[in-house]
């Protein structure tokens, strides 16, 4: 089993099936946005052709959403999955934005007392934290700023805010039932399920433990969502490790090759290829971990070569300017390759 090929295929990176951002998105079941930036390359990379206007116009419309599912972070998700989205991850994050509130002294119950102005203030209009705040305290409602955002976590969490459209390269909030009122509805079963699926079709080879380090589901919830998939999930020993992936993932088509010399990619920072495994030595030796990403979390912008992780990369100050390093022990690629990513990143941001 190569599992970098199967990979690169079924998360996109080589022959993409998609035209259309909602669709990649969709097909990914999450993204994760934490480098707010950054990540409209890691779905524009993904598409057959793509700009990135037309990445900012499905986040414009709403066919793409920012906001906290699964773990607490922020993610790109299809905007109409927001409700069962939320309602899987809802039980988990508000533990966890409990757990951070308690540094400014605050409950669960402090939230509910504010949700209804909150509510009132984002009534008709998409703020940024900054613009709530000051429309809060325009209203007489003294919060600090760190609370105001607490408080918009917490709405996230529930389900009554989410991601309105961009402001000057800022995020914004929005009430969810006026930016997503067709909102599908799915049952608590069924949402799994449908998860469990986004899932392994789309970064799978995967084990147990990385879907569950993706989702944030307990480790029970996970295997009893793989197995309600029944004959859809195909399992595999590799390497002393069960290996899951859907029967619908296009890296099993054995009809698909690829010239592994030619795959040569500029990943973003926390990108999908990375930081959905929980066991990543499948892409990048152990010894390289500490130039890709460090033990609190914070992943960077790095080099996909031969489906491997095997250097860095980042723009200059220079219009158009990259520069590029190569982890100790990793031959650098061809120049050609490296000139052709570069082009092809440029393209994106300027189109």
């Amino acid at each position: 089993m190569n599992i970098p090929n199967i990979r690169l295929l079924n998360q996109q990176l080589v022959n993409p099936l998609f035209h259309e951002p909602k669709e990649l998105v969709s097909w990914m079941g999450a993204m994760q946005a934490q480098n707010y930036p950054m990540v409209k390359w890691a779905v524009g990379m993904r598409l057959k052709s793509a700009t990135i206007q037309a990445v900012e116009k499905a986040l414009r419309e709403g066919e793409i959403l920012r906001t906290h599912v699964m773990r607490p972070t922020w993610h790109y998700i299809p905007g109409r999955d927001i409700k069962w989205m939320t309602g899987l991850s809802t039980k988990g994050l508000l533990s966890k934005f409990r757990f951070y509130a308690k540094h400014f002294s605050l409950t669960e119950e402090d939230f509910l007392r504010s949700k209804p102005q909150i509510e009132e203030v984002l009534s008709g209009q998409h703020l940024t934290s900054l613009e709530v705040y000051e429309q809060l305290h325009s209203k007489g409602i003294a919060l600090d700023e760190p609370i105001v955002k607490m408080y918009l976590s917490f709405g996230e969490a529930d389900g009554t805010v989410c991601s309105g459209i961009e402001k000057n390269g800022k995020h914004t909030y929005a009430l969810t039932c006026e930016r997503i009122p067709d909102a599908i509805e799915l049952s608590h079963e069924e949402a799994l399920a449908e998860l469990t699926r986004r899932y392994f079709r789309s970064h799978g080879p995967a084990t147990l433990e990385d879907f569950v380090w993706w989702s944030a589901l307990s480790i029970g919830e996970a295997r009893n969502a793989i197995a309600s998939l029944g004959t859809e999930m195909i399992t595999e020993r590799y390497n002393d490790r069960e290996m899951l992936i859907h029967a619908s993932s296009p890296g099993l088509a054995g009809e698909v090759e690829i010239d592994e010399r030619n795959v040569f990619q500029f990943l973003p920072p926390f990108d999908e290829y990375l930081v959905s495994y929980k066991n990543r030595l499948d892409c990048i030796k152990e010894a390289h971990t500490k130039y890709a990403y460090n033990n609190f979390g914070i992943f960077q912008s790095v080099i996909l070569h031969q489906g491997r992780i095997t250097g860095n990369w980042r723009k200059t100050s220079k219009k158009g300017g990259f520069d590029t390093s190569f982890f100790p022990g990793c031959r650098p690629a061809a120049k050609k390759l490296i000139e052709k990513a570069i082009k092809e990143c440029v393209l994106f941001h300027e189109s």
